[in-house]
Parts: C-alpha cells; sequence; structure tokens
C-alpha cells in the first residue's frame, strides 16, 4: 500500500522511473523498496488514475485515397451530355430518375412529392454530381408532364427541354424505370418482412441505381471502365460497400 501511495504522492511516475529513484537513492528515508513496488502491482493490478490520465487513443487505421482518373481522352468529344429524365412511384415512395445518353449512368433520387421544387432540388443533385465529373448537361429528354418546368429550366438552369410526343414516353428513361424497379423488387423479395416501410423503399431505390453504375456498359463512352470510376472518380470498395444486405444487417 505504501508503494501505491508513494506513485500517487510523486504525481504518477512510471514503474522504472520509481524503482531508478529508489536504487539510486534519490529519495531520502524511504522504506519502499523495489520488490515491494513489484508486489503492488501484483496486487492492484494497474493504478486506474494512471490509466485515465496517460492512456492515449489508439493509432486509428490508415485511410487511403482512392481516387480514380480515368484518361482524358474518353472526355474530350463527350463533355456536353443529353439526360432523360421521369418519375417513379414504388408503393408510396416517389423518385425522379435519371440515366444519360453518353455515359449511362443511373441517378435515383427520392422526393417527398412530384411538385415543382422537390423536382429542382433533385435535379440540382444530379447536375452537381454531373460538373463535378466535368460535364455540361444540354438537354433534358422526358415526358410532356415536364413541359411547366421548361420556362424555369431555361432562366435558372440554362437546359432546353425536349418533350415526347403527346401520349408518348420518354423510351430511355421508361426503359431505366423499368430496370430500377425490378432491381428493387429482388431486394424486397429478400427481405424477412412482408411490409416495409417508406424509408427503405427509397433506401433500395437509391441502392439500386448506385450498384448499377458499378459495371461498365458496352454503350457506354468506354466499355472497360465502370460508370461509377467516370463520373464519381472511385473505385467499389468491397470491406465499405459490400456490406451485409440490409435485412440481414438490420
Amino acid at each position: 500500500m505504501e508503494a501505491r501511495s508513494a506513485m500517487h504522492i510523486l504525481n504518477a511516475p512510471s514503474t522504472k522511473s520509481l524503482k531508478y529513484a529508489i536504487r539510486s537513492g534519490l529519495i531520502k528515508d524511504c522504506p519502499i523498496t523495489e520488490e515491494a513496488i513489484n508486489h503492488a502491482k501484483t496486487i492492484f493490478g494497474p493504478d486506474a488514475s494512471t490509466l485515465k490520465g496517460k492512456s492515449t487513443r489508439p493509432t486509428p487505421k490508415k485511410t487511403y485515397d482512392d481516387f480514380f482518373s480515368p484518361p482524358e481522352e474518353l472526355y474530350q468529344h463527350n463533355r456536353s451530355i443529353t439526360v432523360c429524365i421521369d418519375h417513379m412511384e414504388i408503393g408510396d415512395a416517389k423518385f425522379l430518375t435519371c440515366i444519360d445518353t453518353t455515359v449511362r449512368y443511373r441517378s435515383c433520387i427520392p422526393m417527398q412529392n412530384l411538385k415543382t421544387d422537390p423536382v429542382f432540388e433533385a435535379l440540382d443533385k444530379i447536375f452537381c454530381r454531373y460538373n463535378k465529373a466535368g460535364f455540361h448537361v444540354k438537354t433534358i429528354k422526358c415526358d410532356r408532364a415536364f413541359i411547366p418546368l421548361t420556362d424555369d429550366m431555361l432562366d435558372d438552369m440554362g437546359v432546353a427541354i425536349d418533350p415526347a410526343a403527346a401520349g408518348d414516353h420518354e423510351p430511355t428513361a421508361e426503359r431505366d424505370n423499368r430496370m430500377l424497379k425490378e432491381r428493387v423488387r429482388v431486394a424486397l423479395a429478400r427481405l424477412p418482412y412482408k411490409v416495409v416501410p417508406k424509408v427503405i423503399t427509397e433506401c433500395l431505390g437509391r441502392q439500386a441505381a448506385k450498384l448499377s453504375n458499378v459495371f461498365p456498359q458496352k454503350v457506354s463512352i468506354s466499355s472497360h471502365f465502370s460508370l461509377q470510376q467516370l463520373i464519381d472518380n472511385v473505385n467499389m470498395n468491397y470491406k465499405s460497400d459490400m456490406v451485409a444486405e440490409l435485412g440481414q444487417y438490420c
């Protein structure tokens, strides 16, 4: 007990330093021996206050920059792109879907409703992603339901709208919606639930679009690089991106 008290009085020196001080006679009339210090450590274990005061955060895992830069030649004649957009509904969840005709990159943005403001917010997210990758959206192909947005698009975003004929649907966007719905239905069929909340459906919609961009497309500007590499400039990571299925995780 005296050995542990002496360590506290001396402001918690290391065991090695305390033994050296006793052995060298730096503390006059000290009744404590090196053997007593060893016994105190054996009986009481590591000192709690010393551990709390001296312990430091463990060294975090090293992070690596996974930025990927495709060859510049792929972009030289493909900077201006045309996107095809459409609304999509799965249960109560509403989305704005988008696929461009150059890279074939897919986007699926959940929306609270199909009014003008949520559509503009979703389009702004999509355009920002393309702009960050160095692309400029020049034309939007869509159904005639988007015609009310035409003037605002031209004034605020400098983008022209090319609507489909009356009674027709934009074919590229329709095929994109069909593919995304199929992927969401597959994911829902694997879940161990009969009913899922709206937020889960929205998550599955975003995931369906994100994972479809992991693979290359023959009709893209490159049949070798994935769409994620071309637009997001990153590679998929097995440990961080390929986590357990949603139902298992929950």
